[in-house]
C-alpha cells in the first residue's frame, strides 16, 4: 500500500471492516504488540527492513493503526514523532520502488506531453543539455500536476521552485513526493485527534502497545529528548492557549460566566499544568501532584483573576462558585480541600470544542491552528509540541532560529 489514507486504503476500512471504530475493535485479535512495533524498532538502524515494504495491503491497514490507536494515549509526544518519522519512510520507499504516487491521498494527474509549451519544457527540464545523465534528466522531468488550491494548501516552500499553469501546479517525481509527506503529516494527525477523542473505548491493547511504544521513542529520541522537551506537567505557556480560553481569561458577560470560568477554564488550566496528556480519564488531581501548592499559587489566581474581569465580577456575584471550582477539579463541593479529597468527584475533562460551540458559542473563534482540533487541550498540546519541535531542530542545526 502506498498511503494509509489513499483511496485504496479508505474502500479497506469501509468495505472490509466496517469503519475506523470496528477496524480498531478486531486489531487486538490479529496483531501481536510485538509485531506492531515491528513498523518502528527498525528505525534507530535507519534500514526498513523488506517484510515491512513488502506488507499485504490488510497487514499494512492493521499495524498501522494499531500504532495510531496507541497514540490515541499520547497525542503531541515522541511517540508520535517516532510513528510518524518511521512511517514517512515505509510509504516514501514504497513509492520511489513503485515509481509512481497516483492513488494516494493528494489528486494528482500524469502529465501529457503537450499540456506543457516546448519552451518552457527546455528550460525546466533542460532538454538541450545533453551532458546531463538520465538519471538527473529524469529528476527534472515534470511527470504530475495538480489543482493549485490544494498545493497551496500543502506546499511549505516557495513558489518559484515550481512551474505553475492555468491553475495546476506541476511537479517533479521528487516535488510529488515532497507533497504527499505535507499531505501524510496533516492526515495522521487529523486521525489522532480523532482517535484521541475515542481512546476511553479502546481495549487495554492499545495502552499497552502505548507503553511499549514509548520505551523505543525514549530510546530513539535519547540525546534529543532534553532539548525537545516532552507533554509533561510544565509552567503555562499563555501565548499558546486556543482562542477560547483567551477569551475566557479576559472576562465574559453574565450569561457566560459560569461556562467560561468553572466548566472551561478550571478544567482547562488544570489538566494543562499538572496533567497535559492523562492517560485515562479517570486520572485525579492526587495521581499527578504531592500537595496542592501549584493548584492554589498558580492555577486558582489565575481563575478568581479570569472571573473578577467578567461582568459583573462572578465571585463577587456569586461566592459559592468557590466551592464548584473546587468540584470540578475532583475535590468535592469545598472551600478548604486536602489532597485525600481528591477524587470525591469527578475531575472534569475540558468540554470538546463541539460542545463549547454548543453551549457557548461566543468563546469559540477560531484560528488557524483551530483546523482538525477536537478540544482545547489538545490544541494546547499541538502548540508545544510544534514549538517544541522546532527548537529542537534549531538547536540540532547549531541555529539560534
Amino acid at each position: 500500500m502506498l498511503d494509509p489514507f489513499g483511496s485504496e486504503a479508505k474502500r479497506l476500512v469501509k468495505e472490509e471492516f466496517g469503519g475506523i471504530n470496528e477496524l480498531l475493535s478486531i486489531i487486538p485479535s490479529y496483531i501481536g504488540i510485538e509485531h506492531a512495533l515491528e513498523r518502528v524498532s527498525w528505525i534507530k538502524s535507519g534500514e526498513i527492513p523488506e517484510d515491512i515494504l513488502e506488507l499485504s495491503d490488510i497487514q499494512d491497514l492493521l499495524t498501522f493503526y494499531a500504532l495510531l490507536g496507541a497514540l490515541a494515549f499520547s497525542p503531541y509526544g515522541i511517540e508520535m514523532e517516532l510513528v510518524r518519522e518511521a512511517n514517512i519512510k515505509i510509504y516514501s520507499e514504497r513509492i520511489r520502488r513503485a515509481s509512481k504516487i497516483e492513488g494516494t491521498a493528494i489528486p494528482l494527474k500524469i502529465v501529457e506531453r503537450d499540456e506543457i509549451p516546448n519552451r518552457d519544457r527546455t528550460i525546466l527540464e533542460r532538454t538541450h543539455h545533453t551532458e546531463l545523465p538520465p538519471s538527473e534528466r529524469e529528476k527534472l522531468r515534470l511527470r504530475y500536476k495538480t489543482g493549485l488550491k490544494k498545493f497551496l494548501e500543502l506546499w511549505d516552500g516557495s513558489l518559484k521552485e515550481v512551474y505553475i499553469r492555468k491553475g495546476h501546479a506541476y511537479l517533479t517525481g521528487e516535488q510529488a513526493l515532497k507533497l504527499w509527506e505535507e499531505a501524510f503529516e496533516k492526515n495522521f494527525e487529523k486521525a489522532v485527534n480523532l482517535l484521541y477523542e475515542i481512546r476511553d473505548e479502546l481495549s487495554t491493547y492499545y495502552l499497552q502497545l502505548y507503553e511499549k511504544l514509548s520505551e523505543i521513542a525514549r530510546e530513539y529520541f535519547k540525546e534529543r529528548l532534553e532539548r525537545m522537551g516532552s507533554a509533561e506537567a510544565q509552567p503555562l505557556r499563555f501565548e499558546l492557549f486556543p482562542p477560547c480560553v483567551k477569551i475566557a481569561l479576559g472576562g465574559v458577560p453574565a450569561g457566560l460566566r459560569n461556562y467560561a470560568i468553572t466548566v472551561l477554564l478550571t478544567s482547562f488550566l488544570s489538566y494543562a499544568r499538572l496533567c497535559p496528556n492523562p492517560p485515562r480519564r479517570d486520572v485525579r488531581v492526587r495521581d499527578c501532584v504531592q500537595d496542592l501548592s501549584v493548584i492554589e499559587k498558580e492555577i486558582f489566581p489565575i481563575i478568581i483573576e479570569a472571573g473578577n474581569r467578567c461582568s459583573p465580577p462572578l465571585f463577587e456575584d456569586q461566592p459559592h462558585e468557590i466551592k464548584n471550582i473546587w468540584y470540578h477539579l475532583g475535590f468535592g463541593l469545598t472551600d478548604k480541600p486536602t489532597l485525600e479529597d481528591s477524587g470525591n468527584s469527578t475531575w472534569y475533562f475540558p468540554p470538546n470544542c463541539s460542545k463549547i460551540r454548543a453551549n457557548a458559542p461566543q468563546l469559540c473563534k477560531p484560528d488557524r491552528h483551530c483546523r482538525n482540533i477536537k478540544n482545547p487541550l489538545t490544541y494546547y498540546l499541538r502548540r508545544l509540541y510544534l514549538e517544541n519541535r522546532k527548537k529542537g531542530e534549531r538547536e540540532e542545526g547549531g541555529g539560534s532560529g
